[in-house]
């Protein structure tokens, strides 16, 4: 049975879990979404296109786990193409390259010293291997 702690990460298609990296990240809540964007046709039904994307909300980081994750977003950089093994909307997990998305203002999710909350990371153009 597939647990929060499924969720994986890598720079090439050799994922590791979360919790298992160097220093251990906690799971996120997963979003998945079997498109990039909705259109709306003329007869009112919506029609999803592109690629599918996620997102990795996680309730807190502590700076360490952040600098950890962003060890996957290299050289500072605002996206990168990363590996992820995420769950789906109909709750089974799945091996994807994506390209991975750093969050925008990190600092105002900052609540303490060394504490973060509701990180969220996108990852968009996934592509099952």
């Amino acid at each position: 049975m597939a647990t929060q702690e499924d969720y994986e990460i890598g720079s090439t298609s050799s994922t590791t879990k979360l919790t298992s990296l160097t220093v251990p990240v906690n799971p996120p809540r997963g979003e998945f979404n079997e498109w990039s964007e909705l259109y709306w046709k003329a007869n009112g039904i919506q029609t999803g296109y592109g690629y599918p994307r996620a997102r990795w909300t996680f309730d807190w980081l502590t700076q360490a786990m952040i600098t950890q994750l962003r060890t996957f977003c290299a050289a500072g950089s605002k996206s990168a193409i990363a590996y992820i093994i995420t769950r789906r909307y109909d709750g089974t997990f799945v091996k994807y390259s994506a390209i991975m998305h750093w969050p925008e203002g990190q600092l105002a999710s900052r609540s303490g010293k060394d504490v973060y909350q509701d990180i969220s990371i996108e990852f968009t153009k996934l592509e099952a291997v």
